[in-house]
């Protein structure tokens, strides 16, 4: 189901992502969208509902066993280890407690406040998780300071860009990561079996790597699951700093 890939200063992806044409939603329909999601059963709220449950659950299981070889490697890289992770877009919690296993402390964010509800009574038992309600395009570099005391060490992505629809606030988004996290690390669709519809739009890793001048890809991983393709990229943001997080021994 994984297959290693090349990685360097700039990787690319030479297919393009193919999505359904059509109108953008506005915000108010794009939270009432989630809303309604929240209410679903099981890993549907937050997984592409036309996969069968077997496949979703085969997915999450995938899913957190390259998260946890990806914040190893970043755990080995950073000087002094993996202390802060910011999980965005963090849904029910699915993927949080790998996060937790692997980081010091984990600020999870999610815009919908079912979604939080429900991941905080799943990571009820996590000491060293905090749950905060945040769009992903109002980060700013602020916030990162309040939620774990300075730039992260990992920000996390899963499924979760390709829900931002607008180019401007993905660049706003990036401007934020580049002075904001040491290494990111996303998970996202580029080719999928079935077109997306008007709540996602598929980028390849290619478009993200071009908000982040001075990035590298430390690591890739295609992951193939239910006829979909996606990345899995370990990003070394170019953030050059001195300081620590406070969760650093």
């Amino acid at each position: 189901m994984e297959r290693m890939e090349r990685t360097g200063p700039k990787e690319r992806v030479a297919r393009p992502a193919r999505t359904e044409s059509a109108a953008p939603p506005a915000p108010e329909e794009i939270a009432r969208e989630w809303r309604e999601r929240a209410g679903r059963d099981g890993l549907a709220r937050v997984m592409r509902a036309q996969q069968p449950p077997e496949i979703a659950e085969a997915v999450t299981a995938e899913t957190r066993q390259t998260l946890t070889r990806l914040l190893k490697r970043a755990g080995h890289e950073l000087p002094h280890g993996l202390g802060s992770v910011v999980e965005v877009g963090c849904g029910i919690g699915r993927l949080t407690p790998t996060l937790a296993a692997a980081a010091g402390r984990v600020a999870a964010l999610d815009m919908t406040p079912g979604m939080l509800e429900t991941a905080r009574t799943a990571c009820a038992a996590l000491d060293n998780v905090s749950f905060h309600q945040l769009r992903a395009q109002d980060l700013r570099p602020e916030d990162f300071d309040r939620l774990v005391g300075g730039p992260a060490d990992v920000t996390v992505f899963v499924w979760v860009l390709m829900h931002l629809l607008d180019d401007a606030e993905l660049a706003a988004l990036f401007r934020t990561l580049a002075v904001s996290t040491r290494r990111l690390l996303l998970v996202e669709y580029e080719e999928a079996a079935i077109p997306v519809g008007r709540f996602s739009r598929l980028r390849p890793l290619a478009h993200f790597l071009d908000l982040l001048p001075d990035a590298r890809v430390i690591e890739r991983r295609d992951l193939y699951y239910g006829g979909d393709r996606s990345f899995a990229a370990l990003i070394d943001t170019g953030l050059i700093d001195t300081g620590l997080t406070g969760d650093a021994d």
